[in-house]
């Protein structure tokens, strides 16, 4: 049996937080990762990760397309759920290096003042949302974590 992670995210820049996000556990005040998952927030920033190790780590996510957050000495207990908030998602990071630098500001502007070949129709992209609570087993079909 495992914890629990139930994160949140925030974000002051107005950005929909539907986001894929990497979760990794480090050995506390290491980079030594001891496990590595993957969540989807939904429109309030709440994600869960249901197979957290037990123990204490220092626990990092990675938005897709932002840079990476870390808290630190987060304890997680077996059968429980532990609450950590990981505070203001930081876009940019275009490149996925963790970094906001000139290679994502080309990125950005070799696309920039186009809109997408569905752009105006009716709707939008957001990733559909698993059911919260999710089902039994954490199990959450028809979206794909990358």
């Amino acid at each position: 049996m495992s914890a629990t992670l139930h994160g949140t995210i925030t974000n002051s820049d107005g950005v929909q937080l539907n986001h894929n996000i990497v979760v990794r556990f480090f050995t506390p005040s290491t980079d030594t990762e001891v496990h590595k998952s993957a969540a989807v927030s939904d429109a309030s920033g709440n994600f869960y990760v249901y197979d957290a190790p037990a123990g204490t780590y220092d626990v990092g996510i990675k938005p897709q397309g932002a840079l990476s957050n870390l808290v630190a000495s987060k304890t997680f207990t077996e059968g429980n759920t532990t609450d950590v908030a990981f505070g203001d998602v930081r876009f940019g990071d275009l490149t996925f290096d963790d970094a906001v630098t000139a290679a994502d500001r080309g990125v950005l502007l070799n696309h920039w003042g186009i809109g997408g070949d569905c752009y105006g129709y009716a709707g939008d992209w957001l990733l559909p949302q698993c059911p919260s609570p999710p089902p039994p087993g954490g199990a959450c079909y028809g979206y794909v974590i990358s």
